[in-house]
């Protein structure tokens, strides 16, 4: 057989074993069986649509130029699968399941393809290894998982990195076993309810409600991180021209304006989702904050206008009372990361 026809066969082999794995995961996780065609054809794809890697680099001449190099499969990339999975879970929670599942698949290739060696530093082991795990029927290892449903992004993420931190198996035997256990997990938290559960929703409820004890904090925050940036450029703009300006107090303006709207939000309403999102909002601004009112102030104190860069300190100081006032609780601390994971009422 021509080689480049020996290797259209084996693609075709190893893409099926993927397809054949992603199946049998997704059917043990309980998911509908009208996604499951759209999950095992994305368990196929990232060999016929590779993801890439981009990095700006600086030539000899000074000159930008972009590297595009393509992710290699059987080498962790937790960056890259964490991405799939948590974008995976959005799309899931607005409805767009076709699409979710979509992006499982992908994720659940790059998870079986981490159990591999990688032919770059075994190739004879590499492909004698996915030649006997496309030889194993997956249903005749059901009995002999360890299976795990993880709840919540934390408990979901944790499960994808330590399967990655693990390296390849030893044996064929080995890696579809823990392949399919970590595809069970993945799947049975990614494209599960939407609505939170009840442990999570308890700490939900107590934030909502030191939020709302806390209404007179926030729009007095809110006002603060929304007013002076711009009291700022109206100050600034009158020493330099608008545009150099506005230029300058950019990289204050951009996360103070984010925060400070997504506090408005948080001091109006009711209900616990919208609450929650908007203080995940605040809260993920708060470091950029600082950092942009370094930013801006070293820029404007180098064009000598020091008295406007002090201007901004009182932002800083806002930043360090809400981390104390709103987002020192523990329940803060333990839900914080759930959630973008969950539907909260």
């Amino acid at each position: 057989m021509p080689i480049f026809l020996n290797l259209i066969f084996r693609g075709a082999v190893y893409a099926k074993t993927h397809e054949i794995l992603a199946r049998e995961a997704a059917r043990l996780a309980g998911v509908d069986e009208r996604l499951i065609p759209d999950l095992c054809l994305a368990a196929r794809s990232p060999d016929l649509a590779p993801d890439y890697d981009y990095k700006v680099y600086l030539t000899h001449r000074g000159r930008l130029r972009v590297r595009r190099t393509r992710i290699k499969h059987h080498e962790p990339n937790p960056g890259l699968l964490k991405r799939y999975v948590i974008e995976a879970r959005h799309r899931w929670i607005r409805g767009r399941r076709e699409e979710a599942a979509k992006l499982v698949g992908r994720a659940l290739h790059y998870i079986g393809d981490s159990m591999i060696i990688s032919p770059s530093k075994d190739k004879d082991l590499h492909d004698r290894m996915e030649r006997e795990c496309s030889r194993i029927d997956p249903r005749d290892l059901i009995g002999e998982l360890s299976l795990f449903r993880p709840i919540g992004k934390r408990e979901t993420l944790r499960v994808l990195v330590e399967s990655l931190e693990s390296g390849p198996a030893s044996s064929a035997l080995e890696a579809v076993k823990r392949t399919l256990s970590t595809s069970f997990s993945i799947i049975s938290s990614t494209l599960s309810p939407s609505t939170a559960p009840e442990r999570f929703r308890v700490l939900g409820d107590r934030c909502h409600e030191y939020f709302r004890e806390r209404r007179k904090f926030i729009l007095i925050l809110s006002l603060i991180l929304t007013m002076l940036p711009f009291i700022a450029l109206i100050l600034l703009s009158l020493k330099l021209k608008p545009v150099i300006a506005l230029a300058s107090l950019i990289p204050t303006i951009a996360p103070s304006m984010t925060a400070g709207i997504s506090g408005m939000i948080l001091y109006g309403p009711r209900d616990m989702n919208t609450a929650l999102y908007s203080a995940r909002r605040v809260y993920g601004m708060l470091p950029w904050i600082i950092i942009g009112v370094i930013i801006s102030g070293l820029i404007i104190s180098g064009m000598g206008c020091m008295a406007i860069a002090i201007s901004l300190t009182p932002e800083v100081i806002m930043v360090i009372i809400a981390y104390r006032r709103l987002f020192n609780i523990i329940e803060w601390k333990r839900v914080k990361d759930e959630i973008d994971w969950f539907m909260w009422g």
